[in-house]
């Protein structure tokens, strides 16, 4: 069973919370109301995940994480308000080490979260299963390739920017637990000169989608932006799924590709899904197509990238060490006869291989 400490200054969040685990299996063996308290809890108890509250007196959500990650690791989840402030409030904590976020209704609103019961456990237990050790936080330098595109250059290369990169190159990512450090790490890495068009589906909840392309664009040399519901995507620019939509990519023209909101019912009990996005894609694109799954639970994205091997296009794969949540990953490798198995810290090496690998 599953052991969880929950850190929040409402009694009423904190009660509704702990029903909602234990009526699905997880036991509460912790309720913090404040920061520090929430810090000396964690530390004794040795929970498997803790929930942790943005606002909270004492400490800051962001501060109990830096402290918890510092001096006992510990697989936590941020309960998130939705608001602007709490939303990058969120992203600097998923930063300072937690594995994911769920969004809190506003106020004390419990019936509002108890609709939410299900999703709620199942982010939880997969938190909990997250490892949050100092190893597999560094990168690794060693990788497994399963075809001729696993022959990237060793870690800490330099990647050769100088190269062409032909046939109007389209990458696809598809992330989830644990995903958002590593999308922003291998976005920040790929070369602005390659010319990618990018497509990214990250599970997240709307209204933080849009703050995490912000977020993105601030961050990397590509222009990315939250899909609005019909873009046209050209080279150097990226596109991420908005929360609650998924994205289908409806055309290819002149080297650009072209993605409209798709209202179909969730695959996999999530929207936006990745399939969606890599299945399309394959049916679609005309230049060169790859995709890449990380870190997340579930198996969203394996037939995804299934078709898009089918098609011809180059598969990537994160790797156990290095993934927070080794599910969709694991599930992609097993499926999928795949290019290459990379750790988070080669996977943007890893995709200017693949497409340097490729003629016109």
């Amino acid at each position: 069973m599953v052991r969880a400490v929950i850190a929040d200054d409402s009694a009423v969040m904190r009660e509704t919370l702990g029903k909602i685990l234990e009526d699905g299996g997880v036991e509460v063996v912790g309720r913090a109301k404040n920061g520090t308290e929430a810090v000396a809890m964690i530390g004794r108890l040795e929970p498997d995940v803790a929930t942790i509250d943005i606002q909270m007196p004492g400490l800051t959500g962001h501060e109990v994480i830096e402290r918890v990650m510092a001096d006992n690791p510990t697989p936590m989840l941020v309960i998130s308000s939705q608001t602007t402030k709490n939303a990058d409030a969120t992203f600097d904590a998923l930063e300072a080490g937690a594995v994911d976020f769920i969004a809190k209704p506003s106020g004390d609103n419990s019936v509002d979260i108890w609709s939410k019961q299900d999703e709620i456990v199942e982010q939880v237990e997969a938190v909990a299963s997250a490892d949050v050790s100092k190893a597999t936080e560094s990168n690794r330098n060693t990788s497994t390739g399963t075809g001729s595109g696993a022959s990237a250059a060793g870690a800490g290369s330099t990647i050769d920017v100088a190269a062409e990169f032909p046939n109007d190159p389209t990458l696809v990512i598809g992330a989830s637990t644990g995903g958002p450090r590593v999308v922003e790490q291998v976005l920040s890495e790929l070369p602005e000169r390659a010319g990618l068009r990018i497509l990214v589906v990250q599970h997240m909840a709307d209204h933080y989608t849009e703050r995490f392309a912000k977020r993105l664009n601030d961050r990397t040399a590509y222009d990315i932006r939250e899909a609005t519901g019909s873009d046209t995507i050209g080279p150097g620019e990226a596109v991420l799924a908005k929360g609650g939509k998924h994205m289908a990519v409806t055309g290819w023209r002149n080297g650009r590709v072209t993605v409209e909101h798709d209202d179909g019912p969730k695959r996999h009990n999530v929207k936006p899904a990745i399939d969606v996005t890599m299945e399309t894609a394959a049916e679609t694109v005309r230049g060169n197509l790859a995709g890449v799954i990380m870190t997340g639970m579930g198996a969203d994205g394996a037939e995804g990238l299934g078709a898009i091997k089918a098609a011809g296009g180059k598969a990537i794969v994160q790797d156990e060490a290095t993934s927070r949540v080794y599910g969709m990953p694991k599930v992609a490798a097993e499926q999928v006869d795949v290019d290459m198995v990379l750790p988070k810290g080669r996977l943007a090496e890893g995709v200017v291989n693949a497409f340097r690998g490729w003629s016109a």
